[in-house]
């Protein structure tokens, strides 16, 4: 019966999707102008290169063209819209409802991404189509099952860890918190490794950034795609995964119960 509840959901937030058909398609249209940028820089690179550190340019072309797919099983969201509701009191109207808040807005990322990804997979289609690129293909099944299980968790991490930056609404309201959140987003996508990949910046900093949450959105799964990891390396990364799962849900829990103290509906 709950699960049915939440099923609702997804199915009523889908049909939304199809309702508001131009914001969806200029975020289908920015999705794909970044994608194209990035890959006709790298591509320019190569024309005077066979290689780039320890990339050629199939691995390449292959990480910048995943990175595509990756942004939109795991960013495409709409829980980005829980720092509104907050600013705006319209939490209120979940607080004595038999609702759970995150599985709730989870529900509805889950349309999101899966209206997403039937878009995706055309785009990258046609892109490969007409630009032909050279691109690495794993084949085992076992390659293909980890790359999909650790997608799978990155999805994850990255619903609590974008749930966390808006619960930071409760101290700051004003703007909706987007100052925060505005700061945060326009880091992530290089900390994710969504313009290259993060192991080819100097040791040092490849050792700080591969050991935090944003490099198990792309950089990581990605890794796993291309098979650059051995089976125990793809291991630790979906420990590592869990890790982070467990360890930002707690940290979620205590900052949204604070939260939720601080509470005072503005707006209502």
């Amino acid at each position: 019966m709950m699960l049915a509840k939440y099923w609702q959901v997804t199915k009523t937030s889908w049909e939304n999707g199809f309702v508001y058909r131009l914001n969806f398609l200029m975020w289908r249209v920015r999705s794909v102008i970044r994608l194209l940028t990035v890959y006709f820089l790298w591509a320019a690179i190569f024309q005077r290169t066979d290689g780039f550190l320890s990339y050629d340019k199939a691995a390449m072309m292959t990480y910048i063209l995943g990175t595509g797919v990756l942004a939109t099983i795991v960013f495409s969201t709409r829980s980005i819209d829980v720092g509104t509701e907050i600013a705006e009191g319209d939490l209120s109207n979940y607080l004595l409802k038999p609702v759970n808040y995150f599985a709730y807005w989870f529900s509805r990322d889950l349309a999101d991404k899966l209206l997403n990804i039937l878009f995706v997979i055309g785009e990258i289609g046609l892109i490969i189509f007409f630009l032909r690129p050279p691109l690495i293909m794993p084949t085992a099944s076992g390659l293909i099952a980890m790359f999909l299980l650790v997608s799978i968790l990155a999805l994850v991490l990255y619903f609590i860890f974008s749930f966390l930056v808006s619960a930071f609404t409760f101290w700051y309201p004003e703007h909706n918190g987007w100052p925060i959140r505005f700061f945060v987003f326009v880091l992530l996508e290089f900390l994710a490794g969504g313009l290259f990949p993060l192991d080819i910046l100097p040791p040092v900093v490849f050792s700080l950034l591969r050991l935090l949450p944003p490099a198990y959105f792309m950089y990581y799964p990605l890794q796993v795609f291309l098979g650059r990891l051995s089976f125990w390396e793809g291991v630790g990364v979906v420990s590592g995964l869990i890790f982070w799962i467990f360890l930002l849900a707690i940290v979620l829990n205590l900052v949204w119960r604070r939260g939720i103290k601080v509470y005072e509906a503005y707006g209502r």
